[in-house]
């Protein structure tokens, strides 16, 4: 019973994710006859540092690895977006598709291999390819496992850690994860377990970079109209004045209950507190090491000082009746005019300017907290890839996974830049929201409780409960006194962090 909870949750998380917005062996030996990569007419210069003529479809490789890749090879990719393994880039726009396609020939011809798409075959796809890996026989190579909320259900299949993914780290003769032009390094070290890499992260490109990072939009005309220009927000911004003082003064200032006006909302999830928690030097999880296993896992720490200092500073705004108690979209609010500034995700900003109507909004980061000596955005979304177990050639898998499946542009590449510049001016109202976007990147982390939001579960008294209700649910007794988030954390801190060790940590008897 306990299991089925367990994944219609996952179920029901992974469509609110979607709404908001993939050989048995030891080790990584790949088979001694695997062949050099083919110098054919697409692979000349190949991945090289020879100074040899990159193709533009390839990313760059240094020459110091090896190759594990055997021509005549099949590599069977899946992505959760392909529904026709015949056409994998239908849903894309012309120019994606045509890139997409040019991509996987060059690829093909280069290797001289085939990559065909597997479509998911059923809604409980993030579940079926685990258990078809686990039988042996897994129905893809490399695998897109969707996002954070169901990269879990892959990792810790039927409880056991780490039993059907191969560690992508063991493979670092033939793929090179490290290279942060290319990959994700801090959402990558929430997704390696006992010192293994077990899910790749590509970085985003263009706007997707910070897509899912959290800042606050404000309503430029609900404070004007209560003295606050947004020149003024700006400049606090770059003085770093730009601090929870201000920030609750400011949602008392605006907030206007005899026409429905709150100074700011909860938002989806709470994600008020998702921001504030960082903003003050804190986190709901920590990495810690487990006393009898030696081994690092994410335990809970949202019961610190600085964590419950959040929590008070929440309270207080709620007691001074500034915040909407509200689980819905930040969006429909705020576009209505009734929030006058939102916790919330840069990609909400293409969702507004898509309306043909809605609010002149500004953007700056969350506010610093008093721990804080800079401000911290957090990134709620990324992308997981792996390599199942069983695999016909799991060192080539994740050799390709690591140069297919690498981002378009490098990091700091000038098409990088320019990407990310037109997407950002398309989707805000000044050219200082863009200038605070240029900034995210460089105070971006990534907070492994997104992982284990909704899962594993843990008894709470005679209830099972998940580390969301602690974000989610309590938000009425807290404010009104009723509980205290000390009282509730202190309570259920030990089943928490046993489910989320048991859930982490590779035991000898699973490997």
């Amino acid at each position: 019973m306990k299991k089925g909870i367990k994944l219609l949750i996952c179920a029901l998380c992974l469509v609110f994710c979607l709404g908001m917005l993939a050989g048995c062996g030891e080790g990584g030996d790949a088979d001694s006859t695997a062949t050099p990569a083919p110098t054919g007419a697409a692979g000349t210069g190949g991945a090289t540092a020879s100074g040899e003529a990159q193709n533009p479809y390839l990313r760059p490789r240094d020459e110091s690895l090896q190759n594990a890749i055997k021509e005549g090879e099949t590599y069977r990719y899946f992505i959760y977006t392909t529904t026709d393994s015949n056409n994998p880039f239908e849903s894309m726009d012309d120019e994606s598709r045509e890139y997409n396609l040019n991509r996987k020939n060059a690829y093909e011809t280069h290797y001289g291999i085939t990559i065909e798409y597997v479509t998911a075959g059923g809604a409980d796809w993030y579940v079926a390819f685990a258990a078809a890996a686990a039988s042996g026989a897994p129905t893809t190579d490399i695998y897109h496992a969707g996002g954070p909320f169901t990269m879990y259900t892959n990792y810790n299949y039927q409880g056991n850690p780490g039993s059907v993914l191969e560690p992508l780290s063991q493979y670092s003769q033939y793929a090179d994860f490290t290279d942060e032009e290319y990959f994700d390094q801090t959402s990558q070290a929430v997704t390696t377990y006992s010192g293994e890499l077990y899910f790749a992260v590509p970085n985003g490109v263009g706007i997707d970079s910070v897509s899912s990072n959290l800042v606050v939009m404000f309503n430029k005309e609900l404070l004007a109209s209560a003295g606050y220009e947004d020149d003024e927000i700006y400049d606090m911004w770059r003085n770093k004045e730009w601090n929870w003082d201000i920030f609750r003064q400011i949602a008392r200032d605006t907030t206007d209950l005899d026409n429905d006006i709150y100074g700011v909302t909860t938002g989806q999830n709470n994600s008020l507190m998702w921001g504030l928690m960082p903003s003050n030097s804190s986190a709901i999880l920590s990495l810690t090491e487990d006393a009898e296993s030696g081994q690092s896992y994410w335990a809970f720490s949202g019961n610190t000082d600085n964590a419950l200092a959040a929590w008070d500073f929440f309270i207080q705004m709620g007691n001074d009746n500034s915040v909407l108690l509200s689980n819905e979209a930040e969006v429909g609010p705020f576009r209505a005019g009734n929030i006058a500034m939102m916790v919330t995700y840069v990609n909400r900003a293409d969702t507004l300017t898509n309306f043909r109507q809605y609010p002149q909004f500004g953007i700056v980061p969350v506010p610093m907290g008093p721990q804080a000596d800079d401000y911290v955005s957090t990134n709620n979304w990324f992308t997981p890839l792996c390599v199942f177990k069983g695999t016909a050639n799991p060192a080539g898998s994740v050799q390709l996974l690591s140069e297919y499946l690498a981002p378009r542009y490098a990091k700091s590449s000038e098409d990088a830049q320019a990407a990310f510049e037109a997407s950002a001016v398309s989707m805000v109202c000044d050219t200082e929201s863009v200038e605070v976007l240029r900034s995210i990147p460089d105070i971006s982390i990534t907070e492994p409780y997104i992982i284990y939001w909704s899962t594993p579960s843990f008894n709470m008294g005679e209830t099972t409960s998940a580390l969301c209700n602690l974000y989610t649910d309590h938000n009425t007794n807290f404010i009104s006194g009723a509980e205290t988030p000390a009282v509730l954390f202190e309570s259920i801190e030990s089943a928490l962090n046993n489910a989320l060790m048991d859930a982490q940590i590779v035991f000898d008897d699973a490997t």
